[in-house]
């Protein structure tokens, strides 16, 4: 990983400008583990939706200062094209925070990839960005390459079987973001319990689907994402602990300033009519202190 602390460490790069992207594989469906059944019983029957569990790919990107790309869901499409057909896509209400692709296995692959970076990366980004990946087979693809650069984009990857330890979305956001998505389908299923004419539960929809990664992306907070890149030892302590420490800075450095509030200015208390409380002038220590607990008496 030393491009890495060439990136962050000498060239000093803004966390804004530091991208990781992963694609994962979920499933459509998050079914219980478990169930209630009297003891002793010996076949316990569940109802579930029919079929195999479907998967599809969620593409997830982010920044060191905790941003979030929009989530690109890849369905499966049509056997002959790997496309849904524009009937299915003008129906789907899709939120400003998911994208849609398709292809025959629900798969990222390079057609993908190249998309996702077309929507993704502007043509005249001015500062280099960079784009830490994984040496996954369509990101090594020459088109790829050429569109990020293009883009002004330097792509950066982690070392073969070491995503565990210095990718941010495999060290801390994928786990939260599955866990949201599979609370999103359970509070689903609460209101959809009714079952079809063969006995089944009824499967979700592809909009229902996309609610839930919505939902579920919605729920990843920015301070997950920038200690995630922390622990992926991206970046040496996330954005939010150092403006922390700048406002800190800055707090400390202000002049003070008090303020005798607990006297209205409209009471008709006169302070300095109370000759106990006069300021002394040209004292001595002892004056002094004399006064300070003269003060202090009369505030119990």
């Amino acid at each position: 990983m030393e491009r890495v602390e060439e990136i962050v460490g000498v060239n000093n790069t803004h966390p804004s400008r530091i991208i990781n992207f992963d694609q994962t594989s979920v499933l459509l469906q998050n079914t219980y583990g478990k169930t209630l059944s009297p003891i002793g019983v010996k076949q316990v029957h569940v109802i579930q939706p029919p079929g195999e569990k479907e998967r599809f790919t969620v593409g997830l990107a982010v920044t060191g200062d905790g941003q979030k790309f929009p989530a690109a869901i890849v369905f499966k499409g049509g056997v002959k094209t790997g496309q849904l057909s524009a009937n299915i896509l003008g129906k789907l209400k899709i939120p400003d925070n998911v994208r849609v692709f398709s292809t025959r296995t629900a798969w990222w692959n390079s057609r993908i990839d190249h998309e996702w970076i077309k929507q993704s990366f502007e043509e005249d980004t001015q500062n280099t960005l960079y784009l830490i990946r994984d040496h996954f087979a369509a990101h090594l693809k020459f088109e790829s390459r050429e569109l990020l650069e293009s883009r002004n984009v330097d792509q950066v990857f982690i070392p073969r079987g070491m995503t565990g330890t210095y990718q941010p979305l495999d060290v801390g956001i994928n786990a939260p973001f599955k866990a949201n998505l599979k609370r999103a389908y359970h509070e689903w299923r609460k209101e959809r319990a009714e079952l079809t004419g063969k006995g089944y539960l009824r499967k979700p929809s592809r909009q229902d689907f996309i609610d839930f990664v919505s939902q579920a992306w919605a729920d990843v907070n920015p301070e997950t994402i920038e200690n995630a890149f922390v622990g992926a030892q991206i970046l040496p302590e996330p954005t939010y602990m150092i403006a922390n420490e700048q406002t800190s800075v800055e707090n400390d450095e202000a002049p003070l300033e008090f303020s005798f509030s607990s006297i209205e200015e409209n009471s008709g208390d006169e302070v300095a009519e109370d000759s106990s409380l006069d300021y002394p002038t040209q004292s001595s220590g002892r004056e002094m202190k004399s006064f300070t607990e003269r003060c202090l008496d009369r505030l119990k």
